[in-house]
């Protein structure tokens, strides 16, 4: 579900073609998870991150992959 999550976000913010907000959404992945961390009374575990890091990045080179898939069709 973390991994759906992200690609999904990944795939959203891809569409907005802004670096700033790729960047920024990227940073707030990072922020959200210390966040997390620093309040949980257990320990928190970076698999998770890594999951939701991996997952961003797919959802941006899916949506990349896609934006060229349809501009190299209309090309032909």
């Amino acid at each position: 579900m973390l991994f759906l999550t992200a690609v999904s976000i990944g795939i959203c913010v891809g569409m907005m073609r802004s670096a700033f907000s790729i960047a920024f959404v990227a940073v707030m992945i990072a922020a959200t998870f210390a966040l997390a961390t620093a309040v949980s009374p257990g320990p928190a575990s970076y698999f998770n991150l890594l999951i939701a890091i991996l997952g961003y990045n797919a959802g941006l080179i899916t949506f990349l992959g896609a934006l060229f898939a349809l501009n190299s069709r209309r090309a032909a």
